[in-house]
């Protein structure tokens, strides 16, 4: 058996391998359902040492070089457009087309073309190069800069430069008499396990690539309301924790806003519409909200706004927020309008008792008429204190 025989079998059940992950994984996260793409290019990549395998069981010779040269010419175009794609940018379909064409016409013309000649082997594997500087385009122009994107594309230019080096060893250590024989060449060895392990390494990076894609639509929507898109409760205390350490830097001041008479206002109308009120006032906070600020969903009628500002400033903010929410206008409904409570984080206070005094304020801001903002200060905390039990941070009727 010639020697080549064995990474020319190992190319391929390493290609058929990738296939199955890349399938697997498009049908097991939604998210990354353009792996499918990746799985078409390795399938387009299995013909190459098929073809090799099937010239040495003595199948056609020159139909199998054809099948070979272009099935792998393919499988670099199709990364190429697959790179692209998966990072939801318009593939380079020119430049694909241009290569693959050129490349089939190149073959077709060079069918019984010398084998020995340098400049048959320069040009043969300049296809195969070609397609490889198309993969690292495509990630350079569309891909967003990370590590991993990096390093993928220094895995295409390698693999690239692996092409054209591939040709002095094939004019140097000989690529056999007649295609039959190139099984049995040291070449053979040496190409099919360079490509093979360059094919590899791309294919472990993209898998990679869909397992961080995974990890971080996982910790979003983990960090995430699933009704008004905004962050949750969850990111709410991650963002305290971090402002809590920075505090002597920058002031922090909390407000939480209820929708006033949400529940009359959801049988009235229906939990559709109120569901559809809620993101309203969802992205109204969006929108509203200044750079120092973030807005987040507590649950039910319940939002918070956390500003990295003092007190003053911070009551300007929630004021506009206010109005700009009274404002908002959802079909035939009743008006829409919020209450406010602010508190700004005092020297030695906890977040926790910060988000009770905002909550406090809250309280008072419903009992003198809602629709209005309250801001807690040191001197009605006493007289407050003992009007509210201890706090729930819950949807309000």
């Amino acid at each position: 058996m010639p020697q080549a025989i064995l990474p020319i079998l190992t190319n391929m059940l390493v290609a058929v391998m990738f296939i199955g992950a890349f399938l697997v994984t498009a049908h097991t996260y939604p998210m990354v359902r353009r792996a499918r793409w990746f799985a078409l290019a390795f399938a387009f990549g299995v013909l190459d040492p098929l073809a090799n395998l099937c010239i040495w069981l003595g199948g056609n010779v020159a139909v199998m070089q054809t099948v070979g040269f272009v099935g792998f010419l393919t499988a670099l175009v199709t990364m190429a457009l697959a790179l692209s794609h998966y990072h939801r940018r318009s593939p380079m379909w020119a430049c694909a087309a241009a290569i693959l064409v050129g490349g089939c016409i190149w073959r077709i013309a060079t069918i019984d073309a010398p084998r020995g000649a340098i400049w048959y082997q320069l040009s043969f594997q300049s296809w195969f190069a070609l397609g490889s500087v198309l993969c690292a385009v495509a990630l350079r122009r569309h891909a967003p800069p990370s590590l991993l994107n990096r390093c993928l594309v220094s895995v295409f230019i390698v693999t690239a430069l692996h092409f054209w080096a591939k040709a002095a060893f094939a004019f140097a250590l000989g690529t056999g008499a007649t295609e039959e024989d190139f099984a049995g060449t040291i070449y053979a060895v040496i190409s099919q396990a360079s490509s093979g392990l360059l094919m590899i390494a791309a294919g472990l990076l993209v898998i990679a690539s869909f397992l961080h894609s995974v990890v971080r639509a996982t910790q979003t929507e983990a960090l995430s309301d699933p009704l008004t898109g905004l962050p949750n409760r969850r990111a709410l205390d991650r963002w305290l924790d971090v402002a809590q350490g920075d505090v002597m830097q920058h002031p922090l001041s909390v407000a939480i806003i209820d929708v006033d008479h949400f529940k009359r206002f959801n049988d009235r109308f229906g939990h559709a519409v109120g569901d559809e009120v809620l993101r309203e006032v969802a992205a109204c906070l969006e929108r509203n909200r200044p750079p120092a600020g973030r807005a987040a969903r507590l649950g039910g009628e319940e939002f918070v706004l956390l500003l990295r500002m003092d007190r003053r400033t911070a009551s300007v903010v929630c004021e506009n927020m206010r109005l700009a929410i009274a404002q908002l206008t959802y079909k035939d409904t009743d008006p829409i309008t919020v209450s406010i409570g602010m508190a700004t984080l005092e020297m030695g206070e906890s977040t926790s008792e910060l988000l009770r005094r905002a909550d406090r304020a809250l309280y008072r801001a419903k009992a003198a008429g809602r629709d209005r903002c309250a801001i807690a200060t040191l001197e009605d905390e006493a007289a407050s204190s003992a009007a509210r039990p201890a706090l729930k941070l819950v949807a309000r009727h």
